[in-house]
Parts: structure tokens; sequence; C-alpha cells
């Protein structure tokens, strides 16, 4: 049942947002680290992998597995943790250098930034 809930999750998100070609996806392949929190959180990071795989990692090392999907305005991707699915929307600026979340709680944007490779 979980499986079946993600895959309408991916059928959602492919067909709500406006896929850009793979040639224009390399951008956000590698691993992304939080910058600024405006709550001050501890430092996570994001990493994208060419096959669709993401992971959120958290500061102690967890790794929570993901799949992902490139936009025109950035990336959505869907993580699950202890059967519960998240799924976030990131925006990228023009130079896609980085990515930025909304916080629902508070409306106030976090911000990842690529590490170099």
């Amino acid at each position: 049942m979980k499986l079946a809930y993600a895959v309408i999750i991916v059928c959602a998100l492919l067909a709500s947002a406006s896929a850009v070609n793979a040639e224009d996806e390399s951008w956000v392949i590698g691993r992304w680290e939080l910058v600024y929190d405006p709550h001050g959180g501890e430092k996570d990071a994001l990493e994208f992998l060419p096959n669709g795989e993401a992971f959120s990692i958290w500061p102690d090392g967890t790794r929570i597995p993901g799949i992902y999907i490139v936009t025109a305005e950035g990336v959505k991707a869907v993580f699950t943790h202890q059967g519960k699915d998240l799924i976030a929307t990131f925006h990228a600026d023009k130079a896609r250098e980085l990515l930025m979340i909304v916080t629902s709680s508070s409306g106030q944007e976090s911000i990842y930034k690529k590490l170099e490779q």
C-alpha cells in the first residue's frame, strides 16, 4: 500500500510540474548543505542522485530516502520516514546555486547551497 501511495504522489508531481529535459537536470545532482535557517536549526543536507533518488541527511547522519523530479522552478521531492511521506518543494535561484524552501510553520525560507564537487 505504501508503494502504491508513493507511485500516486510521484505521478501527481509529474503531472503538476513542468519538467525540463534530462540535460538540464544535471545542475541538481550532488550534495546541498543548509546555509540559512531562520529558526537557527542544526545544519542538515540534501543529496540528489542521477537516478531520481534523493536523501534528506540529518545533522546526526541519518539518511531519509526519497525521490525527486526537476522542474523549471526547482525541485519537487518526496521523502519517506517511518511510513510517512513528506512532500517538499525547493525553488532554485536563477543561477541554480541555491535551493530555497518555505517552512510551513512560519512561512520563512531556509536556503541550501550546493557543495563543490
